[in-house]
C-alpha cells in the first residue's frame, strides 16, 4: 500500500508544500477526529491530518502516512469551533499532526474559538518549522489573547534533529528561529521534547535554549509511548 515517506534528508518547507496539496482546501482541513483528552487538565482535541515531518517516535500512524484518503472529512473553521465547544475542557487544542499546514484555516480557527469560548485557552501544537520558516505567520498568531504554542522540538543539535525525522539538518535551526520569533512578538510559548535524549544532549540544548533567554525550566519532557509501530520505525532507523 502507498504510503508518505518523504526521501532521507528531505527539506521540511518541501514537504510543506507537498503533504498542502492533500490536507488544505480553502479554508478547510482535513482531520481525523475530534476527542476530550486529559492534558492541560482536561481539553477538547481536535486532531489533524498530515505533517511536514516524518519522526520515528511519533504516535500518529495511518493519518500521516495515508494524508490524502477521503475518509478524512474537510472541515471549514467554523465547524471545528463549534465541535470543540461543544466538548468538555477548559482548554482547546489542535493536535495530532502539523496544524500549520493550513495557515489560513488556523488562524480563523483561532479567532472562531475566541469569540466562541473566551474563557478557554487556545493551545497550538507545532514543530515549529513553519512559524520559523515566516515570522508574518507569528505575527498573526500574536493577535490572539488566548494563544498558547506548544513547539514539539525533535532533537537537541541539528544531527539528532536529523536522526529522528529523517530531514535536513536545518531543519533544527527553522524550530529554534521558531522559539525566537515567538519570543519576539510576544507569543505565550513553551519548548517540548521526547524522552529520547542522552543527559549530556539535553543539557547541551538547555545552553542554546539560554542563549535565546528560555529558562531551563520552561522545558517539558515529554514522554514516549512505543506503540508496536513506533518500535517498529525506530528499528527500521536504527534507533531502537
Amino acid at each position: 500500500m502507498r504510503e508518505w515517506r518523504p526521501e532521507p534528508g528531505y527539506d521540511p518547507l518541501e514537504t510543506a508544500e507537498e503533504v498542502r496539496r492533500w490536507v488544505c482546501r480553502d479554508r478547510a482541513r482535513r482531520y481525523y477526529r475530534f476527542r476530550e483528552t486529559r492534558f492541560y487538565g482536561g481539553c477538547a482535541t481536535a486532531d489533524a491530518v498530515g505533517c511536514n515531518l516524518d519522526c520515528a517516535y511519533c504516535y500518529v500512524n495511518y493519518p500521516r502516512r495515508h494524508p490524502w484518503e477521503r475518509r478524512w472529512r474537510f472541515y471549514s473553521p467554523e465547524e471545528v469551533a463549534r465541535r470543540l465547544a461543544r466538548m468538555r475542557g477548559e482548554v482547546v487544542r489542535v493536535s495530532g499532526c502539523e496544524p500549520t499546514l493550513c495557515r489560513g484555516h488556523l488562524v480563523r480557527l483561532i479567532g472562531a474559538c475566541e469569540r466562541a469560548m473566551p474563557e478557554r485557552r487556545f493551545v497550538l501544537e507545532t514543530n515549529g518549522t513553519l512559524l520559523g520558516a515566516d515570522r508574518s505567520f507569528v505575527r498573526e498568531l500574536a493577535d490572539f489573547e488566548n494563544l498558547h504554542v506548544r513547539v514539539c522540538l525533535k532533537g537537541c543539535d541539528p544531527e539528532s534533529f536529523a536522526r529522528i525525522t529523517n530531514a535536513d539538518p536545518g531543519g533544527f535551526e527553522l524550530q529554534l528561529r521558531c522559539l525566537r520569533y515567538l519570543m519576539g512578538e510576544g507569543v505565550s510559548f513553551h519548548p517540548a521534547l521526547p524522552d529520547l535524549f542522552e543527559r549530556e544532549e539535553v543539557e547541551r540544548l538547555v545552553e542554546r535554549l539560554g542563549e535565546l533567554g528560555i529558562p531551563p525550566g520552561a522545558l517539558e519532557v515529554e514522554p514516549v509511548t512505543f506503540y508496536e509501530h513506533v518500535e517498529r520505525e525506530m528499528r527500521r532507523r536504527g534507533l531502537a
